[in-house]
């Protein structure tokens, strides 16, 4: 089963695609991945923690996370982590390329929510990719 869980700056925009993958022709290979949202508190994640916690936590889970986070401010960012920490087996962060529009443009939602089906679907041949910008 695969673990999803929206950065404290995603959530809202996870949910729209969830809503998306309940309905047809999404619906049925959302299904088939057997797919579930997980919350910070399910995960144990303080809200405050850094990004660095985050990634950790997730990839020691096996927790794919979803942000917009691109930043690289300073060492505990989730950019400079996923440089220094990443390797051939870690779980790639999704980074919603355009997150703004996923609230007024249904067909760019509808393409999010393809591309990230698509890469959940072949989420072991992008393992060690670092970070993933959909759609």
């Amino acid at each position: 089963m695969i673990r999803i869980l929206a950065d404290n700056n995603a959530e809202g925009h996870l949910q729209i695609l969830v809503r998306i993958f309940g309905k047809a022709p999404w619906c049925e290979v959302w299904n088939e991945l057997g797919a579930a949202v997980v919350t910070f508190e399910e995960v144990g994640i303080d809200r405050d923690a850094s990004d660095a916690e985050i990634w950790r936590i997730c990839q020691l889970e096996q927790i794919l996370l979803i942000t917009n986070n691109r930043n690289a401010d300073d060492a505990d960012s989730l950019e400079a982590v996923i440089r220094k920490e990443n390797h051939p087996l870690a779980i790639p962060v999704v980074t919603l390329a355009r997150a703004d529009l996923l609230r007024t443009d249904r067909a760019y939602a509808q393409r999010t929510a393809e591309s990230l089906l698509e890469y959940l679907t072949y989420l072991e041949e992008i393992l060690g990719a670092g970070r993933i910008y959909i759609p």
